[in-house]
């Protein structure tokens, strides 16, 4: 990335395929606790608690007094490594053979073996010699995958299944990442609608294993055969069902298409309809559903049980930190009324109008969260913006940098045909900025090509402030 020397109060970056920033750079020093100032006793205890070197030596590490930066290393040399050879060991390294030793690159070497999560313990040892340094390593190793194999599968192949499983021949084997491969392989199952599924590890956590062995039972395909929804009374069947993602057999005509039954979307479905009634100021709203095999267990009626409860409506609106505006002002603009219903998205189009109204004057790192305060008894909620203001700024200068020589400065700057250095930065201005990058069809969109078109704005320390 490339950057520039910041001397502005707010410097905008625009990118397409492009970016530039004014870096922030912060400093703090101190004092620790308890220590006094100018390195005198201060009232502090005759012990202390071990440093970090110290700590290092203890748990067999290198203490400071055994270190001879500069000194030339001999050798590198590996005990107890009976699966990861030496070779990749080393390789692992910076510390090697003629190169100067360094205290610090020694033990990002340690880290980075420790990363492989190859090695349940390594002891290291530097020894001085009159040729030079002697680095001995003595390597304790976690068990190594032999294979991985998949016993009683028969509708998923063996692809899919070490994708989702994450283990290979030659990665470190350990209980977490197996049973973790169990979870994983489970939801692969139920995703496909085999809810039955059982998988065992019949290899792969007892000591001494090498071999992860997954013995699986996938059971019947389930599939919806209908869905029908029990309690509601405020919304019909036909709009709650065209709000969920599952699909049943439309009376038969569908028996085999686009209607598996998986319970994780199941569950994503009950979520969906919860928030949707609470959405919309049922906030004691709860939402189950049952599941009723035939007698062959393949075929499945869903019936989603909803209690509804009472709507709540709001009972106050009011605005919390504002300083450049009187709240009094504002409140006749906002989508939510006293004695009205709640309803989640006029509260976020409230949230984004004061945004939009303190961004226009420059505060471009204004934040509004709408607080919903619950009085159960009442079924009434009180709302509270809580806003923090943040400073006003300005753009000192506007800068680009563009990948690739094909495309003029001025091509990005036309989006930003609104911004202007010295003038106060407009918080909606660099939204639509952004979007006609974006749509302008000359850069690159797709995240997965590349860096797509952004704009960047950093804060300058100690000239951001400016007065409205």
């Amino acid at each position: 990335m490339q950057v520039d020397e910041p001397n502005c109060r707010g410097s905008i970056a625009s990118a397409a395929k492009s970016w530039l920033a004014c870096g922030l750079l912060v400093a703090t020093s101190g004092i620790g606790l308890g220590q006094a100032p100018g390195g005198g006793s201060g009232g502090m205890p005759a012990f202390s608690e071990p440093t970090f070197k110290e700590r290092l030596y203890e748990a067999g590490g290198i203490a400071d007094r055994e270190v001879h930066n500069g000194k030339t290393i001999v050798s590198v040399s590996c005990e107890g490594n009976q699966t990861v050879s030496e070779s990749f060991i080393l390789s692992q390294m910076q510390s090697r053979e003629d190169r100067p030793f360094d205290k610090e690159t020694f033990n990002r070497d340690m880290g980075a073996l420790y990363r492989t999560n190859l090695f349940r313990k390594i002891d290291s040892y530097v020894d001085e010699t009159p040729e030079g340094i002697r680095l001995r390593l003595i390597i304790a190793e976690r068990p190594i995958i032999r294979s991985v194999e998949f016993l009683g599968n028969e509708r998923m192949n063996e692809g899919p299944l070490k994708k989702h499983a994450m283990l290979a021949k030659g990665d470190a084997l350990d209980p977490i990442s197996v049973n973790s491969a169990k979870a994983r392989l489970i939801e692969l199952y139920k995703d496909k609608g085999m809810n039955q599924v059982d998988i065992q590890v019949v290899k792969g956590l007892r000591t001494g294993d090498r071999d992860v062995h997954f013995l699986i039972n996938e059971g019947p395909v389930e599939r919806v055969n209908s869905i029908s929804f029990v309690g509601n009374t405020e919304f019909s069947s036909e709009l709650l069902k065209a709000r969920i993602k599952s699909r049943d057999a439309r009376s038969g005509l569908t028996k085999y298409i686009g209607n598996i039954c998986s319970d994780l979307k199941l569950d994503a479905d009950r979520e969906m309809l919860l928030g949707y009634y609470r959405s919309l100021g049922y906030f004691d709203a709860k939402v189950d559903y049952q599941k009723s095999y035939n007698l062959e267990g393949d075929f499945v009626d869903v019936a989603f049980v909803i209690y509804e409860g009472q709507r709540y409506s709001v009972a106050t609106v009011s605005i919390a930190g504002t300083e450049r505006y009187n709240p009094q002002e504002l409140l006749p603009s906002m989508k939510l009324k006293t004695n009205e219903p709640f309803l989640l998205n006029n509260k976020l189009q409230d949230e984004r109008f004061l945004l939009d109204v303190y961004g226009a004057q420059g505060h471009i790192f204004c934040e509004v969260e709408g607080e919903v305060v619950y009085q159960p008894d009442k079924h009434m909620v009180d709302i509270v913006y809580k806003v923090k203001e943040g400073d006003v700024y300005r753009a000192s200068d506007i800068r680009v940098h563009i990948e690739g020589d094909f495309t003029r400065r001025h091509v990005v700057l036309q989006p930003l045909r609104n911004l202007r250095p010295g003038e106060t930065i407009d918080k909606r201005e660099l939204d639509n900025g952004r979007r006609r990058l974006i749509y302008s069809t000359i850069f690159n969109t797709d995240p997965s090509r590349g860096e797509v078109p952004r704009i960047e704005v950093s804060p300058v320390d100690n000239e951001r402030s400016v007065s409205p």
